[in-house]
């Protein structure tokens, strides 16, 4: 570890090592003869420093952040100061063409400042809204990220639609997936119900098990409409036109899945770029109430230990099934290098792929965060061209 310093006033990084100057993002830390009031201690490889990491989060979240009310976000950005990095976190509008302006995050002082530094080894894209995504802001700061060669973890959110299209392209997958396609009127739906009699409906863009409804049928016009909290019959489907109309909707066929004391379990897989290939970090469990729709602990659902269903669980194809299927969703979104995925258990061990989520939620297991931010660090150092 060395030390380098930061002058608030200038905005200039400098260093008292006589191995200077050293390489920092897309910049340089300039020699000093006497550090200033801000320091930081940081790795130091091949004559670059760091990395620096650069956090992208929305504008609106920037206020939240610095009042100590993003507590996942801030325990991130302390571990990478830990891991001998430096984070600099800022909205979209803070990239510029050579630098980037922000907050800094003092360990020493445990709070933000606001900061200026080279543009970054690295991006962490935690913005939270696909809207933003799809702002001018966001497009400009991501298209001068690219021109200068800097990765951005990761790029956008995931609609369903694209990520079932994305894996659907290999063969190896097809087993693991369930028949889903885009549904946009009540034709649809019986079509659907004829063929496979009871299916889910979820919002294309849908997150946390919101607007995700299970519906069976009745009879070839009746049908029983299950969401979380709640269940309604309909005598037509045609009353449900109006609903998948107002939105994008895909209808998705149910899977019978292994249980764990009558109660239906999937699995919540974190996933990382490591070392070439999309290994799994951590494995969570979920369990639904006997009459609940999903398994989602926001909805009622309920956290099982890994260890409870473990024997249950071929490992080795779950390892290859989240390899392949990262490899699949980076030729479509580009670099990803962390996602999650919802697991369905068959009742011969056979996996089944719910969903893919682009800017996984924080796991209630403290194993896996830990891990995860282990993961994060090693991803990071990798990017910017140095061993973790």
């Amino acid at each position: 570890m060395l030390t380098i310093g930061y002058r608030p006033d200038t905005g200039e990084w400098v260093c008292n090592s006589p191995g200077g100057p050293y390489r920092f993002g897309s910049g340089w830390v300039a020699p000093a003869a006497v550090l200033p009031d801000l320091v930081f201690p940081v790795r130091e490889q091949d004559g670059r420093v760091g990395p620096l990491v650069g956090v992208l989060i929305s504008a609106s979240s920037l206020s939240a952040l610095l009042a100590g009310k993003k507590p996942w976000l801030e325990t991130v950005i302390r571990s990478i100061h830990k891991a001998g990095g430096i984070s600099v976190v800022s909205a979209a509008a803070g990239i510029g063409e050579k630098t980037v302006s922000g907050y800094l995050f003092v360990p020493t002082l445990h709070r933000f400042i606001e900061a200026a530094a080279p543009l970054p080894d690295v991006v962490y894209n935690r913005v939270k809204s696909r809207e933003e995504e799809e702002s001018e802001p966001f497009q400009t700061a991501a298209a001068q990220l690219s021109a200068h060669g800097v990765p951005l973890v990761n790029r956008s959110f995931f609609r369903k639609s694209d990520v079932y299209d994305a894996l659907r392209s290999d063969r190896r997958l097809w087993p693991h997936l369930l028949p889903t396609a885009p549904v946009q009127t009540a034709t649809d739906l019986r079509a659907w119900l004829r063929q496979y009699s009871c299916i889910y409906l979820k919002r294309d863009d849908g997150a946390r098990g919101m607007g995700l409804f299970r519906l069976t049928a009745l009879s070839e016009t009746e049908a029983i409409c299950e969401y979380p909290g709640g269940q309604k019959r309909f005598c037509s489907l045609d009353a449900l036109a109006s609903l998948i109309q107002s939105g994008r909707y895909i209808a998705q066929a149910l899977a019978e899945t292994d249980e764990w004391n009558g109660r239906r379990y999937d699995l919540r897989v974190l996933a990382h770029w490591h070392n070439g290939r999309h290994t799994i970090t951590g494995i969570g469990v979920r369990s639904a109430d006997v009459e609940s729709v999903t398994t989602h602990v926001f909805h009622g659902g309920t956290i099982l230990p890994y260890k409870e269903v473990k024997e249950r669980i071929d490992e080795a194809a779950l390892e290859r099934l989240i390899a392949l299927s990262g490899a699949r969703l980076g030729e479509r979104f580009g670099f990803v290098g962390e996602f999650s995925a919802d697991i369905g258990v068959g009742s011969e061990q056979q996996l089944y792929i719910y969903e893919i989520n682009a800017k996984p939620m924080v796991f209630d297991e403290p194993e896996i965060e830990a891990r995860r931010l282990e993961r994060l660090n090693q991803l990071f150092a990798e990017l910017a061209h140095r061993t973790p």
